[in-house]
Parts: structure tokens; sequence; C-alpha cells
């Protein structure tokens, strides 16, 4: 007798007992590979896309492109233009013009700097700030004017 423990034997399937099992993603025994199954990819499949046109790659020698100062400070300015009683029609026009400023800097760098959607925010908010609240001083001189 041996040390090797007995295993049942089962009916002979016609396939030859010393195969190893199929690996995974591969069809099992006696199986049809399904249509298409082994064939090379398209061409370009799992490559990363060129970079956006326009735009320099980062990483091979070009720095990241930044944030333009102007337009960040024009849509800050544009913000307490609205959000602030008063200081909106003197703050107003300096968001007014740091986003221009800024937008024209956007244009000139060739893609080096970024922030173009904010100096559009600070324009539209810096225009609304010295509307709303030169709108509300008219008011409030016309009806001290009128006694109402």
């Amino acid at each position: 007798m041996s040390d090797q423990p007995q295993y049942p034997s089962y009916p002979d399937s016609g396939e030859p007992h010393n195969q190893q099992p199929p690996a995974y993603g591969q069809p099992a025994y006696g199986q049809q590979p399904p249509p298409g199954y082994g064939q090379q990819p398209p061409p370009g499949y799992g490559q990363q896309p060129p970079p956006g046109y326009g735009q320099q790659p980062h990483g091979y020698g070009y720095p990241p492109p930044r944030t333009n100062g102007k337009a960040m400070w024009g849509m800050i300015a544009g913000i307490v233009s609205i959000a602030f009683c008063y200081l909106g029609l003197l703050i107003g026009p300096v968001a007014i013009v740091l986003s221009i400023l800024g937008k024209k800097d956007i244009a000139r760098s060739n893609g080096t700097q970024t922030g173009g959607g904010m100096a559009t925010a600070g324009l539209i908010t810096g225009i609304a700030g010295t509307v709303v609240w030169a709108g509300v001083i008219a008011l409030i001189i016309v009806g001290t004017a009128t006694g109402w």
C-alpha cells in the first residue's frame, strides 16, 4: 500500500487525465470560444489620446498653465460688489476693469494662463453690482427728494 489517498474513479470522458485546468478567461473544456475571441484589439485601443488642440503637453518640459491673477481678483471684486451694500458702486467698476484686463492677458498668453471663466464671471458680477447699487442709490435719492 502507498501513502497516497485513494480517490474515486469517474467514467472516462475521453479527455486525457493529465491536462491542466483552463486559465482564467479561457473557454472551459469542450466549449468553443465566442466569436472574435483571440483577435487583436482595434488600432489605438487602450492608448492615451493626444493632448487637446492648442494645448501643450504637461510633463514634457512645459509648466502647467497658471490662473491669471487679474481674472481671479476681478471675479472676487465682482462678487463683493453684489454682496456688500453701497460698496458695489465703488468696487463694481474695479471688477469690470480687472476682468477685461485679465481676458486680454489670457488671450495673449498662448495657452500658458487660464481663468477665462473667472474673468467672464467677474465682468458679469461687476456690471450687475454696479447697476444694482446705482439703482438702489438713485431710488434712495429720489425717495428722499420727494419725501416718500
